[in-house]
């Protein structure tokens, strides 16, 4: 059984240089985000919308949405099961996170469901086993940092409201985990915590050196031991690592990025990685 594996798109249509699969496997960010650039100039201190006007702000949302539909109905017309979670800029709408950083309420909208609406070969796994051939895909989406507040020297109401979402995600997985019965795909959009493929190379950025991948998918994977973990969301890395026993692919960023995965039972086969050079 074989899968084509895809990274962050960020609205780009796949080019596909794999020509024989039998599903597609996308860890998400298949929108664009143009408030991204904002965000990263102004920093954190007020929500991006504010610097450019709630106006310029929908306009945008709107074109991410588009994007994001338009690359998830080329996926769609491929004409095998794709199997994806929401990526952090996929426009899913609230958590107890994004309730407390933006307050307006345009925003905190969930458009994920409005994306992939009527396409029959998309498969969410967010939060979701999806049995195929054999296996059981498990997904865990969103999450764009450590989840749990490593860094953070504040214990005040941001920090135990991320700790209570850490725990309330990790409870969900759990439950997902143990009721697996067949070899395990784990799909998450951002790659474990404190490995060679989540470290941030950018000596502009405060976070420079540091590890940014999640700490509810290495808990996981160091507790339940799936085949292989499937991920993106960490640009600077395209590769692969492992955990224990445990596979880890980062599916890296833009269209040209392709990985070819075979599974046999429980065991991985081959694993090819494709980059235009």
């Amino acid at each position: 059984m074989k899968f084509l594996i895809l990274g962050d798109l960020h609205g780009s249509l796949p080019k596909i240089h794999f020509k024989q699969f039998d599903a597609i496997i996308a860890p998400g960010d298949f929108c664009t985000f143009e408030g991204r650039k904002i965000l990263f100039k102004h920093g954190k201190d007020k929500p991006w919308y504010e610097f450019i006007g709630k106006k310029k702000a929908k306009a945008m949302i709107e074109r991410d949405v588009k994007t994001g539909r338009r690359v998830l109905e080329k996926l769609n017309s491929r004409g095998v099961p794709v199997f994806i979670v929401p990526g952090n800029i996929d426009n899913y709408g609230s958590t107890g996170l994004t309730k407390a950083q933006y307050k307006w309420k345009y925003v905190r909208k969930n458009r994920y469901k409005e994306i992939i609406r009527g396409l029959s070969n998309i498969k969410d796994c967010h939060f979701k086993t999806r049995d195929f051939n054999g296996m059981a895909i498990i997904g865990y989406g969103l999450s764009s940092w450590t989840d749990y507040p490593v860094y953070s020297k504040k214990k005040d109401s941001k920090y135990r409201e991320a700790v209570r979402h850490f725990n309330l995600c990790i409870k969900k997985l759990v439950k997902l985990f143990r009721n697996a019965k067949k070899p395990i795909i784990f799909l998450s959009h951002n790659v474990p915590y404190n490995t060679r493929l989540d470290k941030i190379i950018n000596k502009s950025s405060p976070m420079n050196g540091r590890h940014f991948g999640s700490l509810v998918t290495r808990q996981i994977i160091e507790k339940y031991k799936p085949l292989i973990c499937i991920a993106g969301h960490m640009h600077e890395h395209f590769g692969k690592c492992k955990i224990g026993k445990t596979t880890i692919v980062n599916a890296g960023f833009g269209p040209d990025k392709n990985v070819l995965l075979e599974v046999e039972g429980n065991k991985i086969k081959q694993l090819k990685f494709y980059k235009k050079k």
